[in-house]
This record gives C-alpha cells, structure tokens and sequence, in this order.
C-alpha cells in the first residue's frame, strides 16, 4: 500500500483561557505515508493528545490544514466530521472509557448506532471485533 494517508501543513493549535491564549502547537508540518508504522512521544503537555484528536477530528485546528485519505477533514462542518468520524476513526484512549451499564458488547456496538446498519450487522461487528482483540467471553 503506498501513498500519503495523512498529511498536516502549517498546523496551529491554540486554547483560551478568558482573553488569554494557550498555543499547543505551532507551526507543525508532517507527511504520513500508508503503511508506516509510527510512534508520537513527548513528555506530558507536549500536545501528543491534541494532535491525535485534530487527525481524529475530534478538534478542529486554529490554523492549518489536515488532510487524512486525501479528504481536508479541517474544512469540514461538525456534522461532516461526525459522519466522517463514524466511518474513518476508531480511539482507543488512554483511560477506561466504558460505559459501565453496558456489556462489551453494546459498548463496542455504541458507534455502530451512528450508521445505517441493521441491528444483525451491528451485533454481528461488535462480537467479531472483540473476538479479534481475545474478549469474545466477555460479550
């Protein structure tokens, strides 16, 4: 598989605290080709979080452009990116994110909602991707 996947210009990531601006990232310009394998480190309040949910679309840049499979996901609207989030991304986050009244299954099943599968399929993904990490038993 070749091809760039990912690819970030002149990126810039700045929060406010009432009149006063936080810049995270400043200036980031980066290529990721398919197939790379590639680990962010940094020490703590680098900005490795924010800039894994701006290529998530979680975030939105203040500055930049992001593009990810071709698509500039940093001219998309909030809805736009919803879609393209329910059908392009997949988080696995650093702290324990379940939902506690929920089985594994229905919490793994949780983004399949956002699509227009039929409840089969869903179940049907769900068991299958936790099949794939060992946790099949805990359905």
């Amino acid at each position: 598989v070749t091809g760039t996947l990912i690819e970030i210009e002149t990126l810039a990531k700045d929060y406010y605290r009432g009149k006063v601006v936080i810049p995270v990232l400043s200036d980031i310009s980066l290529q990721i080709e398919q197939g790379d394998f590639l680990a962010l480190m940094g020490p703590s309040g680098s900005g490795k979080t924010t800039l894994l949910n701006l290529i998530g679309g979680l975030d939105t840049p203040t500055l930049g452009s992001i593009s990810v499979g071709g698509e500039r996901i940093d001219k998309l609207g909030q809805g736009q990116l919803a879609t393209w989030r329910s059908r392009n991304v997949g988080f696995v986050f650093q702290f324990y994110n379940l939902l506690p009244v929920l089985s594994a299954e229905k919490n793994v099943e949780l983004p399949l909602l956002l699509t227009n599968l039929s409840r089969r399929e869903r179940k049907k993904r769900a068991l299958a991707a936790l099949a794939v990490v060992g946790l099949q038993d805990r359905a």
